[in-house]
């Protein structure tokens, strides 16, 4: 037996030894496999194995220690659960013989959850339900789940975008105070409008241009041909003029951040009342509005600009094709347009095609993309889907609106304080490959140029001059499309700061207050202006919780549209496999690369615009360049804009999960 001296000494090595193996705090990340990483407060990051990640979720923050492998590498062993973000969720209820798990539909949660038989709630297979966790795995090593709702099966009509409002908590009815709230405006709108001084413009020949179904119209226009270029004039809804700030109203409009729309719904940020009635510019109605009245130069130039608190009357309610067509000298087949609109056409048309010029010669003008409409069938799933190019219709108004907008902007920057779209350009980790780059291919003196307004400008004005040393002006990578990636994300931000992506000093955006709160938020500090009131400045946290609301809207939207495409992308492949018109490689379809990273890229089809994954990360004769973001394979190359021939993998429509093979190459 050891004496005294003996255990002393003994308890004291033990406490050396404890002492000396690094410890720390951190959050777990998983990935795509079974092992995870953990990350420090001070940006150091450690293994977790397989049977260490077992033992927690993403997101949650550990105390570990560190210790090394046999191979020695460093990996991180958990010693306490400190804290755990993970608690509700979706997925799919699965029954395998006598076990139920549900399967998660999440990010990082890629593990089967098991459910206890008091915790099921009557949920069957294949059911889609809502759940919470009932069990962490730490310490118990095994997680699980409690069934808190069957919200529905995959046949059933619009289960795509419940499901995506459920995840995104985004907001379903109004409640019955909002309601009352909206009735009330109703009967005193007169009284609202007229409490603020405003122009009788009623007289002008407003027209509002949308799609042939919409009828939460926000913006009319009017334009005509002056000496020395047009005068346009733009007028936006008023719902300031009657939501007044705290309103249960207001609360609701700031919750939902935006209307969100749906291939097969739409949740509006006002209630239907307001924002397809007494707020909408509906043709012989007459509407509060605030207006901005621009001049533009024969070049395309605003000279200046003018804001106004108005009364105005739409006289016609125009469909972008039936614009299009007027425009084109095309046939309109539909109802005829008005002699007395037609003039203000040509004036619109002429005037948008000069600052969209304007655009493209002094700041920057992003190119269209491809983009599909679905056609929805009796069950609610898509039936077709189409290439649907953007029209000479949707180019006015966009001009029109960007127009307007930089205005504003300009506004509120002579103010005391404001609301603006923030765009800081090239993200601060990819600043030196981005630079290497330029250099390279554009053969820049001062590559660092890239990081400022004027330098990213006149980087991206050169790349869309074309390759002076080829006779097909192009460049050997899609330079564009690279640097495209490698931006920031726009942010709100109270004081004016470049939008570097749309190469202006200060952008916000105003057009849009019946289907967005921060243009809301924008009339109101534009009329606090205008009518020396107070308004004090917006604060940081209806900031994040605006960015946060219009984020999971424009996620709910996105992955909602992914099911149904994916799901039809699935029942086309079931079809052609029954007629016997698919190889043993498998059904070939054309697409282009529009994404890329180390793990692979991402490939959007020619014919439809459903995106899928190539997966490399198992391969390890792909090598990956992240400064021109190619993949290479022996002696073939892989990069954005790049055609490619696929065959289709694998197929998840629940998980929005599109799994593709390559056919066939070009090096």
């Amino acid at each position: 037996m050891l004496n005294l001296d003996a255990l002393s000494q003994l308890k004291s090595l033990k406490q050396e030894i404890h002492s000396s193996i690094p410890r720390h705090e951190g959050r777990v990340r998983a990935t795509g496999g079974r092992y995870g990483f953990v990350n420090t407060d001070d940006n150091e990051q450690f293994f977790l194995s397989p049977d260490e990640m077992d033992k927690v979720l993403s997101g949650d923050v550990i105390a570990f220690k560190v210790e090394e492998t046999k191979e020695g590498k460093s990996q991180a062993i958990i010693e306490k659960l400190i804290s755990s973000v993970q608690d509700e969720f979706i997925g799919q209820y699965i029954v395998k013989g006598k076990g139920h798990f549900i399967s998660p539909d999440h990010p990082t949660f890629n593990r089967w959850v098991f459910v206890p038989p008091a915790q099921r709630n009557g949920a069957k297979d294949g059911d889609l339900v809502g759940c919470k966790i009932s069990q962490h795995p730490y310490p118990h090593g095994k997680v699980q789940a409690q069934v808190l709702e069957v919200i529905g099966q995959t046949s059933d009509r619009q289960i795509e975008s419940n499901m995506m409002v459920r995840k995104w908590d985004l907001a379903g009815d109004f409640s019955e105070d909002c309601q009352n709230e909206a009735q009330a405006l109703l009967s005193v709108m007169d009284q609202a409008s007229s409490a603020e001084p405003r122009n009788d413009l009623t007289a002008t020949n407003w027209l509002t241009i949308d799609s042939a179904m919409s009828r939460d119209l926000d913006d009319a226009l009017f334009c005509q041909k002056t000496d020395s270029g047009w005068s346009l004039q733009v007028a936006i809804a008023d719902p300031s003029c009657a939501i007044k700030p705290g309103s249960d109203l207001d609360k609701e409009a700031l919750r939902r951040g935006t209307s969100s729309y749906f291939i097969d719904n739409m949740i509006p940020m006002l209630p239907s009342a307001l924002s397809e009635g007494a707020f909408s510019l509906l043709p012989n109605q007459v509407r509060p509005a605030l207006v901005c009245h621009l001049t533009i130069s024969e070049h395309g130039e605003i000279t200046s600009y003018r804001l106004e608190a108005a009364l105005i009357e739409s006289k016609a309610k125009l469909s972008y094709i039936q614009v299009a067509a007027f425009l084109n000298d095309e046939a309109v087949t539909d109802e005829n347009i008005n002699e007395s609109i037609k003039p203000v056409l040509s004036a619109l048309n002429l005037c948008s095609l000069a600052l969209n010029g304007y655009r493209r010669k002094h700041n920057l003008v992003l190119d269209d993309r491809p983009e599909y409409k679905a056609f929805l069938n009796e069950q609610g799933k898509i039936d077709q889907i189409v290439s649907s190019e953007r029209n000479i219709a949707h180019k006015l108004v966009e001009e029109s609106m960007v127009a307007v907008n930089r205005s504003v902007a300009d506004f509120l920057t002579q103010k005391e304080h404001g609301l603006f779209i923030q765009h800081a350009g090239i993200r601060s980790e990819r600043q030196g490959e981005a630079r290497a780059l330029v250099k390279e291919q554009l053969n820049i003196a001062d590559p660092e140029k890239i990081s400022t307004l004027e330098g990213f400008i006149e980087i991206q004005q050169l790349i869309a001059a074309g390759n002076p040393d080829t006779e097909d002006k192009k460049f050997e990578l899609p330079l564009q499309a690279i640097l495209a990636r490698q931006l920031e994300r726009s942010k709100f931000g109270t004081t004016p700061k470049p939008h570097v992506g749309m190469g202006l000093t200060a952008y916000t955006t105003f057009t849009s207050p019946i289907r967005k709160y921060n243009d809301l938020l924008v009339h109101r500090l534009v009329k606090s202006y205008l009518f020396d009131g107070k308004m004090d400045a917006i604060s940081d946290d209806v900031l994040e919780q605006l960015g946060k609301a219009q984020n999971n809207s424009r996620m709910a939207a996105w992955q909602s549209d992914q099911w149904l495409k994916a799901e039809w992308l699935q029942r086309q492949f079931a079809l052609e496999k029954e007629s016997n018109s698919v190889s043993k490689e498998g059904l070939k379809r054309e697409g282009k690369i529009v994404q890329v990273n180390s793990g692979g890229f991402t490939v959007r089809l020619d014919d439809c615009g459903i995106e899928g994954q190539v997966d490399v990360r198992r391969n390890k004769e792909w090598k990956f360049d992240t400064k021109t973001m190619t993949h290479t394979h022996v002696e073939k190359t892989y990069r954005l804009e790049q055609g490619v021939t696929v065959t289709i993998a694998n197929i998840t429509p629940v998980l929005r999960d599109v799994k593709f093979n390559l056919s066939e190459t070009a090096g």
